[in-house]
């Protein structure tokens, strides 16, 4: 016998209890080079980590409350003491929290086995890679099997540059083989990567991507003219400071907005001039809801300052026929003459010009959507779009050969000089080749067991946005860089676990996953751990003001300073 030791134990199965270990070694053979042999108790350390207070149990429980039901500190605390008598810190929660990803990390890379096995059975994986930034944040690559959904490989990188793209690319291949095939966006690190590890592997281009590069080429110009002209007459600011005027007005006249706004449809004429603050109420906000026309996709497929330019126009219309009426009735509304002031002022023939000019590319813009079928109601990041067999593929491929033979010969008719023409033919004679592949035929005669081909990269963009999502949730904080900073490469990883086929493969059930975690060696868990905190960049700390309040308060506290000084400070 070496010693006998005590440890004060933490455990959701057993609470709290002290545990006597006794440690043993072998006179005959007690060195291990300079290191003493040592055998300590197997049923411990399947209950608790090496050097730790806390119980795997405890670690888990912490996890899933943090990462998956988005449990602030204080929340997770209370429900420790309230089930299970357990009092921890406020920074042992933070350092359970750590642990859980730092050990889901370790499992995940010792069932790389069982996961090849799985990809295997299935007949392949397709490889999805993309990587994601918020902010100042380090920037995170994931690659994902769009087969099963499962994360394979995370790491943080300084950039989507191909030299920090290519190390995970290798990780991925010396763990799973080759995939079938690739879905990437078109950034050139992410390209030059992927034809280095794997250039025999079929490399295709995101349909989305695709459609919004073109996009933004055609159309980024113009949009960016319209969009300067509106913010140098500050027109969302004039409606803004208007709408504020008119709901004052209408709090302090009691309106019932609601019904007053549905009676117009009926009213006298006569009643406008009792009511005419809701009815300039009701344009300014119609015109300030111009974002919801968008999807949230971001241009070119939301152009928000084309929407309000659109608005403007037709609301002066609009205003001009109240004008008359109040004209005809005698009467003279301040709010309704600043609404045209502002109205006039976006009236202005170098944005309709720029506008007009927009129109043969916004028409090609669409049609280019409406042929690769990247409609509205299909695009959102949460779900992917995928060829369900090989006729729809070809017909595709038709579709768009079609549109480019029609465009060719459109630019033979109009001549080199149609710029939005020849953007869009550059991009399909590029990209030809990355746009198309058919599905994976596994079994000839079970066609259910086909591999299908996502047309775009929506698989990894909406697993970044739910992760953002689910951050959000916890900390009530819109920007999630600094979680991105925290937890760097290790987040993603977690996520694997709300798929149960791959808790089956990994853990065998979730209430097996302490027992999982008790199976990492304490070597394995501290050189993870140091790469874990070497990754951690810290939470980014900003200012809340504007550039200019900041002067402000700085000027502010120095003349503030100098007033409580005893004069040295003015000299």
């Amino acid at each position: 016998m070496l010693k006998t030791q005590e440890t004060t134990i933490k455990s959701l199965r057993y609470g709290k209890f002290t545990a006597r270990e006794t440690i043993l070694f072998c006179p005959d053979h007690k060195y291990d080079g300079e290191n003493l042999i040592k055998y300590d108790s197997d049923e411990l350390n399947q209950l608790v980590p090496p050097y730790s207070n806390f119980a795997y149990d405890v670690i888990v429980f912490v996890g899933i409350s943090r990462f998956f039901h988005n449990k602030q500190k204080f929340e997770v605390q209370e429900e420790l003491i309230i089930k299970y008598g357990l009092h921890i810190s406020d920074g042992g929660i933070t350092n359970l929290s750590d642990r859980f990803l730092i050990y889901t990390k370790c499992v995940h890379e010792l069932a790389c086995l069982e996961i090849q096995s799985v990809i295997e059975e299935r007949g392949g994986y397709i490889l999805h890679i993309d990587a994601t930034v918020e902010g100042d944040s380090d920037c995170i690559f994931v690659g994902i099997d769009s087969v099963n959904g499962w994360v394979l490989a995370s790491r943080k990188i300084k950039s989507e540059k191909e030299e920090q793209i290519t190390p995970s690319l290798q990780e991925i291949k010396s763990q799973y083989g080759e995939p079938l095939a690739i879905k990437r966006d078109m950034g050139k690190g992410m390209g030059k990567a992927v034809s280095i590890v794997f250039p025999d592997v079929i490399d295709t281009i995101c349909h989305q991507h695709f459609v919004r590069d073109v996009g933004k080429d055609i159309l980024s110009e113009q949009y960016g003219l319209i969009r300067k002209a509106l913010i140098a007459k500050k027109i969302r600011t004039r409606l803004n400071r208007l709408l504020e005027q008119l709901i004052v007005e209408i709090s302090d006249m009691g309106y019932d907005v609601n019904v007053t706004f549905e009676s117009f449809v009926n009213c006298e004429l006569i009643e406008l001039n009792t009511n005419k603050t809701v009815m300039v109420y009701a344009i300014v906000t119609w015109i300030l809801n111009y974002p919801k026309e968008g999807g949230g996709l971001g241009f070119p497929y939301d152009m928000p300052y084309v929407s309000l330019y659109e608005r403007c126009v037709i609301s002066k219309n609009m205003v001009d026929k109240l004008v008359m009426m109040m004209a005809e009735l005698k009467r003279v509304y301040k709010p309704l003459f600043e609404l045209n002031s502002i109205l006039e002022d976006v009236d202005d023939q170098k944005i309709k010009s720029v506008y007009d000019g927009m129109k043969n590319g916004r028409e090609l813009f669409t049609e280019l959507r409406e042929v690769l079928r990247i409609e509205s109601k299909s695009v959102p990041l949460s779900e992917g779009l995928e060829f369900n067999s090989e006729s729809d593929v070809f017909e595709m491929m038709s579709d768009l050969g079609r549109f480019k033979k029609k465009l060719s010969e459109q630019l033979q008719n109009y001549g080199a000089e149609n710029r939005e023409i020849k953007i869009v033919l550059e991009h399909l004679e590029k990209y030809w080749d990355k746009l198309f592949v058919t599905n994976f035929e596994i079994d000839p005669n079970d066609s259910s067991k086909d591999i299908k081909m996502q047309r775009t990269n929506n698989i990894s963009e909406g697993f970044f946005r739910k992760i953002k999502a689910n951050q959000r949730r916890t900390h009530g904080n819109k920007d999630v860089g600094q979680d991105l900073n925290f937890y760097g490469s290790y987040l993603p990883m977690v996520w694997n676990l709300e798929d149960e086929e791959y808790v089956k493969t990994v853990y065998g059930s979730m209430e097996k996953i302490p027992v999982m975690f008790s199976k990492v060696t304490y070597e394995m868990f501290k050189n993870e751990r140091e790469r874990f905190y070497s990754e951690r960049r810290g939470r980014i700390i900003r200012l809340k003001h504007d550039d200019s309040d900041i002067f402000t308060i700085i000027q502010n506290s120095l003349e503030n300073f100098e007033m409580q000084s005893n004069g040295l400070l003015m000299l």
